[in-house]
C-alpha cells in the first residue's frame, strides 16, 4: 500500500469515528429543495406505437409495393419535419407535418421483418443517388433510414440506410460492429421512389418483444436537405429517447415504467395483456442485478385475465449502488412457470453527489467559507442517512475538523464552514454520505475539493 493510500485509509477511519474530538466544522447548516433531474426513464405510454403483425406471406422484393402482404402490414402515420439545412446552416422547423410525405409498412414472416416505403416527390429529376455500393455513406443521398433501440437504453441503436439506388449502408451506433444481411428492391416512378428491404429479427439486438423504432427520410431533390420522421426527435435523427415503440406479435408484455434510477427504492411498472382468445392466467417476476452483484427477483401474480384484457403491475425495486447501471429483466410466466414474454433494459443511475466550495484559495488567518451539497437519493433513504463535512491536512491527512448532521429534508444543503488557525499549505475538503448508524453505516457516495493556505504577504 502506498503512503497516500495508508493516509487516506486512515482519512476514512476518522470519518466514521463515533467520537468526534475534533473542532466543529460547519456552524451555519441550511437545507433546501433544488430540482434534481432523474436518470433516463422508459415510459412508454406517450411513444407512437407500431404494432408489426405477422404477415400472410413474404412480400416480393421487387420496388412496386403492389403484393398482397403489404396490406396486412403495419402502416405509419403522418411524419413530422425535425429540421431543414443547407450546406452551411440547420435549423429546427418546429413539429410540423413534412410537406413531402413518406408512409412505411412493416410485417413480420418467418423470422425476417420486412420495410417498405414510399417517398413522395415531385421533383423526381433531383433525386440523388450517388452512391452505388453497400457500405458507402448512403446517407448523403436521398435515403430512407430505419433505427432499431433493441434493448430500449434509450441511448444505443442500429441503423440501416438505403438510397433510391439500392445501396444500404449499417450503422451500429452503441457497442459493436453490426453486419446483416439485407435484401432490397428500389424503384424511382413518376412522383416518388418506392423502397423494399428485408433483414433478419434475430440481426435486431431485441431483448424482448418491444424495441424502440424510428423511420426517417433525408430528402434532397429539392436542393438543401429535409429532414423527417415517423416520430420526430426535433433535430438529428440518431435521438433513441424519442423513437416510438415497436411490438412483435403475441407479445404479453405491452408496455413498462422504470423508477428515478435514484439510490433507494424505486418502482417499475409494466402492463401485460391476454392477446389470446381464451381466459389465462399470467403471472409476472421482475429480476434485478448491478454488476457481478447477486441477482434479486420479485413475483407477482397470477393474474386472471379475460382475452384481450390488460393490468397494470407494480414492482418495488432497490438500488444499492452509484457507478454501475441497474440491469431490469421483466417477464411475463403462464400457468406452469414458462416465460411467455420477457424484456431486458439498463437503467442508468444518477449521480448521488455534488459539492461546491466557495473558495480554492486562502491566506492564513481567513476563518469563514461556505460549501454546498445537492444529494440524489431518494427520500426513504435519505431518511437513514447522515452527512459528514470534513477537513484534512493534506501532507498527512490528518483530520483538522469536522461535522456530522442528519438531512432534516431537502436535496441541498449551504454549510458555513468555521476553519481552525490555519498553516501554510494544501488541505483537502470532503463532503461524505453515509446510511445507516453506528457500525452497519455504509459510505453512499464522496467529493472533494482541494484548497490552499497561502502565508500572508508581508
Amino acid at each position: 500500500m502506498t503512503r497516500y493510500a495508508t493516509l487516506a485509509f486512515a482519512a476514512l477511519l476518522a470519518l466514521g469515528a463515533a467520537a468526534q474530538t475534533e473542532p466543529p466544522l460547519a456552524v451555519d447548516v441550511r437545507w433546501g429543495d433544488v430540482p434534481v433531474q432523474a436518470a433516463l426513464q422508459v415510459d412508454l405510454s406517450a411513444r407512437k406505437h407500431l404494432a408489426i403483425p405477422e404477415l400472410p406471406s413474404a412480400p416480393q422484393l421487387d420496388g412496386d409495393l403492389g403484393d398482397e402482404a403489404w396490406d396486412h402490414a403495419a402502416r405509419t402515420d403522418t411524419w413530422m419535419v425535425n429540421t431543414a439545412r443547407t450546406d452551411t446552416w440547420m435549423v429546427n422547423t418546429g413539429e410540423r407535418p413534412a410537406p413531402v410525405q413518406t408512409t412505411a409498412w412493416l410485417g413480420i414472416h418467418g423470422g425476417t421483418l420486412f420495410v417498405g416505403a414510399r417517398a413522395d416527390e415531385p421533383n423526381v429529376g433531383g433525386i440523388l443517388a450517388t452512391v452505388t455500393e453497400d457500405g458507402g455513406p448512403a446517407w448523403s443521398d436521398d435515403c430512407i433510414e430505419l433505427f432499431v433501440d433493441g434493448n430500449l437504453d434509450l441511448q444505443s441503436a442500429r441503423q440501416l440506410v438505403i438510397n433510391s439506388a439500392g445501396a444500404v449502408t449499417a450503422l451500429d451506433n452503441g457497442p459493436g460492429d453490426w453486419r446483416v444481411a439485407v435484401a432490397r428492391a428500389t424503384r424511382v416512378g413518376e412522383d416518388a421512389w418506392f423502397a423494399e428491404f428485408a433483414l433478419p429479427v434475430a440481426g435486431l439486438g431485441l431483448t424482448g418483444t418491444d424495441f424502440g423504432i424510428n423511420i426517417c427520410r433525408e430528402r434532397r431533390a429539392a436542393g438543401g436537405t429535409e429532414l423527417s420522421c415517423w416520430s420526430p426527435t426535433g433535430g438529428g435523427f440518431h435521438q433513441p429517447g424519442r423513437f416510438g415503440l415497436a411490438s412483435l406479435p403475441g407479445g404479453y408484455l405491452r408496455g413498462f415504467a422504470i423508477g428515478t434510477g435514484m439510490l433507494g427504492h424505486n418502482e417499475l411498472s409494466i402492463t401485460i395483456e391476454n392477446p389470446d382468445d381464451r381466459p389465462r392466467s399470467l403471472g409476472t417476476r421482475l429480476t434485478w442485478w448491478q454488476g457481478d452483484d447477486i441477482a434479486l427477483e420479485r413475483a407477482l401474480g397470477p393474474y386472471a385475465l379475460e382475452p384481450g384484457e390488460a393490468r397494470e403491475v407494480t414492482f418495488g425495486y432497490d438500488i444499492a449502488m452509484a457507478g454501475e447501471p441497474v440491469q431490469l429483466e421483466m417477464a411475463v410466466l403462464d400457468e406452469t412457470g414458462k416465460v411467455l414474454a420477457r424484456q431486458e433494459v439498463s437503467q442508468g443511475v444518477v449521480d448521488v453527489l455534488d459539492m461546491a466550495a466557495g473558495r480554492s484559495v486562502l491566506v492564513v488567518g481567513e476563518g469563514t467559507m461556505f460549501a454546498r451539497a445537492t444529494l440524489r437519493i431518494t427520500d426513504d433513504l435519505l431518511a437513514r442517512s447522515r452527512l459528514i463535512i470534513a477537513l484534512f491536512r493534506r501532507s498527512d491527512m490528518a483530520l483538522v475538523a469536522r461535522s456530522e448532521f442528519a438531512p432534516p429534508g431537502g436535496s441541498a444543503v449551504r454549510a458555513e464552514l468555521s476553519l481552525p488557525d490555519l498553516e501554510p499549505g494544501d488541505y483537502s475538503l470532503h463532503v461524505v454520505l453515509k446510511s445507516g448508524d453506528g457500525d452497519d453505516a455504509r459510505r453512499i457516495a464522496e467529493e472533494k475539493a482541494m484548497l490552499h493556505v497561502l502565508a500572508p504577504v508581508e
